[in-house]
């Protein structure tokens, strides 16, 4: 299907400002520009979604979360631990403040952001170990906020998504906690790249002109994996585990022009290999970032919905008559 029209004039705006390359800058000078360009997005006038509350927690006093919880009047609602984009070098509690907030009052569902450290200054595997510290705090900790221990999901989008199929797999290997499903949006499930990067890989199709691009995902990988030898472990590449029988339920979500779409295609095909419940969520027209995309185009916005859906779906969520999805 050809490119949203929509997603292509945000593309050629991107393309007519003046770049230099990310790897020529400083980290936190990339930050700044992912953050702002995330919140202009949004659009003038934005208001944040209202919940019943939202707060900054920390965890075991290092790991930095943002717990939202939904106007509902259900006396038990699935819980997320939520990790954001931003190939483990950008984004923070910011920059996914507008998906959480509609994660939480859409699913309805407690949603914990996680606040994991950034490389390089943090290389594997301090992202992962902080998302995996929060996955098992919430578990243990659902109740607190109202929350069911056994709907439990695991999100992320992008590296985001590596770090929650990385939490499942964990998960597996140490016996719990039990995880009810997966949502994986256009994830990054091969740190090596060498998927995508084979003849028609998306990366050979989409690595230049679409958002992200594969220069930048080689700097990513660099960046939060300096070790080859680290990039084939089963945290940074959970698409090059051998065994994915016995994982929980999964969501992936990839996009037609998104240089990622190989490997999270494949990995979804693995996985129903395996004999785990599988949707896969194949999205057409759309770009890498889909999730943030919903203000910008009115197709990612359905995408986020279908997204959203096939979440409240297998945790078996319903809303209540006092939970309104649409801001």
């Amino acid at each position: 299907m050809p490119l949203d029209l929509q997603i292509r004039a945000m593309l050629e705006r991107a393309a007519a400002a003046p770049a230099i390359p990310l790897s020529q800058l400083p980290p936190a000078v990339v930050r700044d520009g992912f953050r702002a360009s995330i919140l202009a997005s949004l659009g003038e006038g934005y208001e944040p979604l209202p919940l019943a509350e939202v707060r900054d927690h920390t965890i075991d006093g290092s790991v930095p979360v943002r717990i939202y919880r939904p106007r509902t009047e259900a006396t038990s609602i699935p819980v997320v631990a939520f990790s954001h984009a931003g190939g483990w070098v950008l984004g923070d509690l910011e920059t996914h403040d507008e998906v959480c907030r509609h994660l939480s009052r859409s699913l309805p569902a407690v949603v914990v952001a996680v606040d994991y450290r950034l490389a390089p200054e943090h290389p594997y595997p301090a992202a992962v170990d902080d998302y995996w510290t929060a996955v098992c705090w919430l578990a243990e900790h659902a109740a607190d906020f109202g929350g069911d221990a056994d709907r439990l999901a695991v999100i992320g989008d992008s590296a985001g998504g590596n770090l929650a199929a990385a939490a499942a797999l964990r998960a597996r290997e140490a016996g719990g906690p039990p995880i009810a499903v997966q949502a994986l949006a256009y994830p990054t499930v091969d740190a090596t790249l060498e998927y995508g990067t084979r003849p028609g890989g998306s990366y050979t199709t989409c690595g230049e002109g679409y958002g992200l691009t594969l220069s930048t995902m080689r700097w990513f990988v660099d960046c939060y994996l300096p070790d080859p030898a680290a990039r084939i472990v089963p945290d940074a590449s959970p698409l090059l585990v051998d065994d994915l029988s016995g994982l929980p339920p999964a969501i992936v979500a990839t996009a037609e022009y998104d240089p990622l779409r190989s490997e999270g295609a494949h990995y979804a095909h693995r996985l129903a290999q395996a004999g785990v419940t599988v949707t896969h969520l194949d999205l057409d027209g759309l770009v890498h970032g889909f999730l943030y995309q919903t203000r910008v185009s009115r197709s990612a916005d359905r995408a986020r919905e279908a997204f959203v859906d096939a979440v409240r779906e297998a945790l078996g969520a319903r809303l209540d008559d006092s939970t309104e999805v649409r801001a």
